[in-house]
C-alpha cells in the first residue's frame, strides 16, 4: 500500500510541530511528497463585536503567516524532507484542509496535531482535528502532544471484520517500521443480552470467541502474505471502547492505534458517537483513522 502524498496541517502550535516531525519521518520512509498547509483565518467574532479589521493589520498578519509557513518548510528540510512544498490557505482551517485534500486526489494521508493554539485540555470535541477526522476524504493520522519521534513499531488494530477495518490493518502495517515492528489484531465480542428463552450467555459468548479468533487468524495470514510483519491475535469480551482503552493502558508499548473510519453499521459519518471517536479521545498516542484510498 503506497503513501503518495502527505498533507500536514499546521497552526504553528507545539502540537503541530510534533505532527510535522512525524509527517517528515513518514514522507522520508515512504519517499512521499509532503505538503505543509496552514489556513490563515480571521474569525469576525473574535474581537467582541468588532467586525472590521484595518487593511494594514490584515496585511501584516498575512505576511506573518507566510513567513512562519516558509520557516516550517525550512524546518522540514532540515529534518530530512526531500520533496516538500507549502500552501497558505484562507478560511476556516478544517474546511480549508479538507477542501485541499478533496481537490488533490494524490493525498493519501493527512497528519494533524490533536491540540492547537488554544491549548484546550480536551483532545477532540469541537476541535479542528476532530472536524478533519470527520470530513476528510482520505486517511487521517492524529498526533497527540508528547508523541515520540521514533518510527511506529507496535500497532494495535481493532477489527470488526468490516472492509474499513481491513484497510486500517493494511495501512497500519504499512506505517510500522523497525526491527521490532508488529501488529496486534483485536476483536471485542460484546456479550448478548441475558434472556430466559435463549441458551446460556456463557455458551453463546464462548462460541463467538472461538469463531472470532479463527477469523482473526485468517486476517493475520492474509496480512502477512503482503507484509512480512509479526502478528498477534487477541479476542476480548466486553464493550469495544472500554476494552480497547484497557488494553492500551495495560500494554503501553503500543505507539499507533489504527482504526477503520466506519464499521459494520455502515455509517458514513466518520467518528461522532462511534467507537472510533470515543477511543481517539482517550488513546493518548498516535491514532490512524483509515479511509479507502481513492483511485
Amino acid at each position: 500500500m503506497s503513501v503518495r502524498k502527505i498533507l500536514c496541517a499546521i497552526d504553528f502550535s507545539e502540537s503541530s510541530t510534533e505532527a510535522l516531525r512525524v509527517a517528515v519521518r513518514l514522507a522520508t520512509e515512504h519517499d512521499s511528497e509532503l505538503v505543509i498547509a496552514h489556513a490563515w483565518y480571521l474569525d469576525p467574532t473574535a474581537f467582541a463585536g468588532e467586525y472590521f479589521y484595518p487593511a494594514a493589520l490584515i496585511d501584516e498578519l498575512s505576511a506573518d503567516a507566510k513567513r512562519a509557513l516558509a520557516d516550517e518548510v525550512k524546518q522540514a528540510e532540515a529534518w530530512g524532507a526531500k520533496k516538500v512544498s507549502s500552501v497558505l490557505l484562507d478560511g476556516p482551517p478544517w474546511q480549508q484542509i479538507v477542501s485541499l485534500a478533496e481537490r488533490t486526489p494524490a493525498i493519501d494521508l493527512i497528519v494533524a496535531g490533536t491540540r492547537g493554539r488554544t491549548g484546550l485540555a480536551r483532545m477532540f470535541l469541537g476541535s479542528v482535528c476532530e472536524m478533519i477526522l470527520r470530513h476528510a476524504p482520505c486517511s487521517v493520522l492524529a498526533i497527540p502532544n508528547g508523541s515520540a519521534a521514533a518510527p511506529f513499531g507496535r500497532v494495535l488494530c481493532p477489527i470488526d471484520f468490516s472492509e474499513s477495518s481491513r484497510h486500517a490493518l493494511e495501512l497500519g502495517a504499512t506505517l510500522a517500521k523497525g526491527s521490532e515492528a508488529s501488529v496486534t489484531l483485536l476483536h471485542v465480542v460484546e456479550p448478548p443480552r441475558i434472556s430466559a428463552h435463549e441458551v446460556p450467555v456463557v455458551e453463546v459468548t464462548t462460541k463467538r470467541v472461538v469463531a472470532a479468533h479463527r477469523e482473526l487468524e485468517r486476517w493475520a495470514a492474509s496480512l502477512t502474505a503482503k507484509h512480512p510483519i509479526p502478528t498477534t491475535c487477541l479476542v476480548r469480551v466486553g464493550r469495544s471502547t472500554l476494552e480497547i482503552q484497557n488494553l492500551l493502558e495495560q500494554v503501553p508499548v503500543f505507539d499507533l492505534l489504527a482504526m477503520g473510519s466506519h464499521g459494520r453499521t455502515g455509517l458514513r459519518r466518520l467518528v461522532l458517537g462511534s467507537v472510533a471517536e470515543k477511543t481517539v479521545r482517550h488513546a493518548h498516542r498516535a491514532v490512524l483513522v483509515a479511509r479507502e484510498q481513492r483511485s
